[in-house]
């Protein structure tokens, strides 16, 4: 069946209307690791992150879903990639450089330096011997603390959740989220992710904004499980 004019030209009420922005968009600036991401490879993933105006790299599928797990949490403010980088002496007594995968900033100003692996090659890596080696000859200035990240650590919807938390966070629309602010104000006990959607008239931009009201702790899920239409919500002081 052809398409009249006047159905061609009636907007789609899925689409929200567009909004100006008042900031100039400007492309990020180079990352702070120590050491470059390269991108000739052809075996591996290379992924970019712009994080707070830089633009931040991963090497691999994990790193990018741990860097962006990180993102999702609310105690952490920024994540540096490919940092901090130090030397440290072996059992040997050789001298060795090691670069951290990311360093987490939280909001107490405390530092996080990550080790991501996948958990076949931890064993082989003796990234748990160096860590020990690390723990007792870095500086704190660098980290206050290492974490070794791998697979096993990442559930599949904490994947799914850190990213569809950082996709909605890039281009935030406060007026979408005063409407979902509005209409959880009085809500006792639970309700759903599409319920809120579906209430609040904003059509695809709702999940967006309902998404941004989870990562802001506004909501709560109720169970861990993927944000998804049926996923249960409710507010943060319900038991």
């Amino acid at each position: 069946m052809m398409m009249t004019r006047e159905q061609y030209l009636t907007p789609n009420p899925n689409v929200p209307k567009p909004w100006v922005t008042p900031n100039l968009w400007m492309p990020p600036r180079k990352a702070r690791g120590a050491r470059a991401i390269g991108f000739r490879s052809k075996g591996s993933m290379r992924a970019v992150l712009p994080i707070n105006g830089f633009a931040e790299g991963a090497e691999s599928g994990l790193e990018l879903d741990s860097g962006l797990w990180m993102l999702a949490q609310p105690d952490i403010t920024d994540v540096i990639s490919q940092a901090p980088q130090v030397r440290y002496t072996d059992s040997d007594g050789k001298l060795h450089t090691f670069t951290f995968d990311f360093t987490s900033i939280h909001t107490d100003g405390s530092r996080t330096a990550h080790s991501i692996k996948p958990a076949a090659k931890v064993a082989s890596s003796c990234i748990e011997e160096i860590h020990r080696l690390l723990q007792r000859q870095m500086s704190p200035k660098l980290a206050n603390r290492i974490n070794l990240v791998t697979e096993e650590k990442l559930a599949p919807e904490d994947r799914f959740n850190a990213e569809v938390i950082y996709t909605a966070g890039r281009r935030p629309v406060p007026e979408h989220d005063a409407v979902i602010e509005a209409l959880i104000a009085d809500l006792h006990g639970t309700t759903t992710v599409g319920a809120l959607c579906r209430s609040s008239g904003l059509h695809g931009a709702a999940y967006r904004a309902v998404v941004r009201l989870i990562a802001g702790r506004k909501l709560r899920l109720v169970e861990r499980v993927r944000i998804l239409p049926k996923t249960a919500v409710c507010r943060p002081q319900a038991v």
